[in-house]
């Protein structure tokens, strides 16, 4: 990896790889063109695999990754609005070109009234691509806020085309002080809610809430995502985990039905956001081989969270 390609100060001394998978060509030049999937899945050193993955069931989704939560709480201080307004807010921010240029168009002459002054607006070029204005509800009809980077499923086509409509003015890798855009991000963000955003503004086929909550966990296990973001019937939950897990995952979950907590293909450190009590469970280890090797109960941040009120950085990819 050239790491001074994508402003990090090594490959091996970083914190936060967002500047790279914010980066146009990290999705091209880092992959070999005909042999490399353009399907691929990020696994960081605190993230895990439960139990089966097929990654051919996942090949119609543009991202999928853990839910997040509806508000802000002590867990998940940040955004303190919550994602479900803090993802359009971010969108109507990053989209404000071509709202204005939108606007100019319905001005004659680029004139606003005001009383009997007239003020002349700075004008604001047509973007080259124009882009659908209306976010997606991400917060009703099984639709939820997707997703955490730490574990994910990404097309490398569509993080390329996220960023070519909607570039990060520093870290794209693009020229966009030549460009006239109709998005554009000039804040610092992590790249997994960079992508939420954009790739839904973008209407890319995501999945849905408990969909995604059957891949990975960090927040939210399936459970606490339909009770969020609309509960199902038994028969649509195993349409659903039929779809994603196959044949043989309907029996897992059907077994896994009565726990507390259905276990997800995979987690990424759920032991920052959930007790012990859930955490290690008969069950749970019983379901998630791999959860008693990656960390120990007393490495568990979730009681100096609750106990003390600590503040934790809001949980996107690096964190």
């Amino acid at each position: 990896l050239d790491h001074e390609k994508y402003n990090m100060e090594s490959c091996s001394n970083f914190y936060n790889p967002s500047w790279a998978f914010m980066n146009r060509n990290y999705w091209i030049d880092e992959f070999l063109p005909g042999v490399d999937s353009d399907l691929i899945l990020m696994i960081q050193g605190d993230s895990f695999l439960c139990h089966h993955l097929d990654p051919n069931k996942w090949r119609d989704v543009a991202f999928v990754g853990g839910v997040w939560p509806k508000d802000a709480s002590r867990l998940n201080p940040s955004p303190p609005e919550g994602m479900c307004m803090f993802m359009p807010a971010r969108w109507r921010s990053w989209t404000r070109k071509q709202r204005m240029w939108e606007s100019q168009q319905q001005q004659q002459g680029g004139v606003v009234k005001n009383g009997k002054n007239k003020k002349k607006k700075h004008p604001v070029n047509r973007p080259t691509k124009m882009l659908n204005m209306t976010f997606p509800p991400i917060c009703t009809g099984g639709k939820g806020p997707v997703g955490n980077g730490g574990l994910s499923l990404r097309s490398r086509t569509w993080m390329a085309e996220a960023i070519t409509n909607c570039p990060h003015s520093s870290y794209s890798g693009m020229n966009t002080s030549d460009m006239d855009l109709a998005c554009s991000v000039l804040g610092v963000d992590n790249e997994d809610a960079y992508f939420g955003i954009v790739l839904a503004g973008l209407q890319a086929p995501l999945p849905t809430a408990f969909e995604a909550a059957l891949f990975s966990a960090e927040m939210l296990f399936p459970e606490e995502v339909t009770s969020f973001y609309g509960e199902l019937s038994t028969e649509d939950k195993e349409r659903y985990v039929q779809h994603r897990w196959g044949q043989d995952g309907v029996s897992l979950f059907k077994q896994m039905q009565g726990n507390d907590y259905t276990v997800p293909i995979g987690m990424h450190k759920p032991w920052w956001y959930h007790s012990d009590e859930v955490l290690q469970t008969t069950d749970m280890l019983h379901h998630c081989k791999f959860l008693k090797y990656m960390y120990r109960p007393e490495d568990s941040k979730y009681g100096d969270i609750l106990n003390e009120g600590k503040k934790v950085v809001w949980a996107g990819v690096g964190h």
